[in-house]
């Protein structure tokens, strides 16, 4: 249960560096696996499917991967809450549901469930449900970095900024694209020599 909460306040510390690209969910959960102690990192490397190579940080993109697949369409909603145009504040139960009324299908119900999920298995409970505690792993790592996307959560006027064009240096984009992918890939492309991974030691760095 200790790794549960640990994987869970790590994620809280380190998501705010990143844009949430398939780059910056990568490099939020390398940040996140360095600071896991051995027991719970074993616990994780136990759930993650072979091909990840006992990385986490190498799956915590998939959510955004399968979501446009028919059999996942039902995880679109789960990326993100809008709230009521220039209403800034956020409540559950007014907030989170999806666009045909569902209630409890956005990210911050996304994030409720999963974590019940790896709470029951590891807390001895014999749920009547067999959960999939691998996939609950990977959404709930991936969901914590979207849930502090600030377009993640946004109004719901304005679909997450993806109708707000803008300019990004001399590329036509939406305001969305700009905070999930190009801030992240400028930044690495002008400031690490076009290597992720020296921008995730120099953030490493520089946590304190």
């Amino acid at each position: 249960m200790g790794w549960i909460v640990r994987l869970f306040v790590l994620m809280q510390l380190v998501h705010v560096v990143f844009s949430w690209g398939k780059q910056g969910h990568y490099a939020v959960c390398k940040i996140a696996e360095g600071y896991l102690t051995k027991d719970a990192m074993a616990t994780v490397k136990e759930l993650l499917p072979d091909y990840a190579n006992g990385e986490l940080a190498s799956v915590c993109s998939w959510p955004d991967d399968i979501k446009w697949y028919y059999r996942w369409h039902w995880t679109s909603p789960l990326h993100y809450v809008d709230t009521p145009s220039f209403k800034c504040n956020y409540k559950y139960g007014r907030d989170c549901y999806d666009s045909a009324g569902r209630r409890n299908n956005c990210v911050t119900g996304a994030i409720f469930n999963y974590t019940k999920q790896l709470f029951s298995a590891y807390q001895g409970y014999k749920p009547k449900l067999k959960y999939n505690l691998t996939e609950a792993l990977i959404f709930l790592a991936h969901y914590m970095a979207d849930v502090h996307q600030p377009l993640h959560v946004g109004f719901t006027g304005d679909f997450g900024g993806s109708i707000l064009k803008v300019r990004w240096y001399r590329k036509k984009t939406n305001l969305h694209h700009v905070w999930d992918t190009l801030i992240i890939d400028t930044a690495v492309n002008t400031f690490y020599g076009s290597d992720l991974s020296t921008m995730v030691r120099a953030i490493q760095r520089n946590i304190t």
